[in-house]
């Protein structure tokens, strides 16, 4: 079962009758958060937590401005344990942030024309 999404209100109202317009804003989304999600599984096979926290605070933002919630609550808890722990800590959380994402993502397809 799929996530419930709507696009935010601030894009309806921008892109008024253009249905264009939020079609390419969920596919930036989608695309900017699949690189994003790359670069974590990277960083996180390198052990390298100053670039998983980059990622994670960039795809908390966008998530949040497409009113993702589900996906931008996860990526404040990521943040909060790297805050107090160490990158091992949040191995399962990035394995979840990368499912939440997929399943937002295909949420977010049934609005696109």
């Amino acid at each position: 079962m799929l996530p419930a999404w709507s696009p935010p209100e601030m894009i309806l109202e921008i892109a008024g009758d253009d249905s264009a317009l939020v079609t390419e804003m969920i596919e930036s989304y989608q695309s900017d958060t699949a690189k994003r999600i790359d670069q974590i599984r990277v960083a996180m096979a390198n052990s390298d937590a100053a670039v998983l926290k980059y990622q994670v605070h960039a795809i908390k933002g966008s998530s949040k401005q497409m009113e993702a919630h589900a996906v931008a609550s996860l990526c404040e808890q990521i943040e909060a344990q790297l805050r107090e722990g160490s990158i091992d800590d949040v191995r399962g959380m990035a394995q979840q942030l990368e499912m939440r994402i997929l399943e937002i993502c295909a949420a977010m397809a049934l609005f696109q024309k």
